[in-house]
């Protein structure tokens, strides 16, 4: 009866030692993966348009402490960097919108430059890798995005400034 009980307690504590593991391997996993989609930065670029004036662009990079912006003109001597303090709620707010599979899934549309459009590009760097889009509007993924760049750190306010 010893053996038996000796056995039994043996099978059992092998088998938590085994189910400890495979958790603990798991959530180890799940960090991993967390950390490695972990976002850095954000961009937003437009490019094009209006071939009878000349043609005006801007990009926003967007990290958690950092906004900048970068307005092109194609007299370079027209063209400015304005940068600022970004505050954690803008970040996390963009956070919430980026569901980074479903963006890197996004069907790109082709450049609406030769028709005198205005391209737009977004950028999401992660320790991953870096994920762009050009001119996806048809995504809801990238639409999110976009509404949120705009909404949060659109161009206008600074030239007020």
């Amino acid at each position: 009866m010893d053996r038996k009980l000796i056995l039994n307690l043996s099978l059992l504590v092998g088998q938590l030692f085994l189910w400890q593991s495979c958790t603990h391997n798991s959530h180890r996993v799940t960090a991993e993966n967390t950390k490695k989609n972990e976002i850095t930065a954000v961009s937003i670029s437009t490019i094009g348009g209006f071939t009878a004036t000349p043609s005006n662009g801007y990009t926003i990079r967007i990290t958690r402490d950092s906004v900048y912006h970068l307005f092109s003109a194609i007299d370079t001597a027209h063209s400015t960097l304005k940068s600022y303090a970004n505050t954690e709620d803008k970040w996390n707010l963009l956070l919430d919108k980026i569901d980074l599979e479903k963006f890197a899934d996004a069907k790109e549309e082709e450049s609406r430059q030769p028709y005198d459009g205005i391209d737009i590009k977004i950028s999401i760097k992660a320790k991953s890798g870096e994920y762009t889009k050009l001119n996806a509007d048809n995504n809801p993924s990238w639409n999110r995005i976009y509404r949120q760049l705009e909404e949060s750190f659109s161009p206008q306010p600074l030239e007020k400034k």
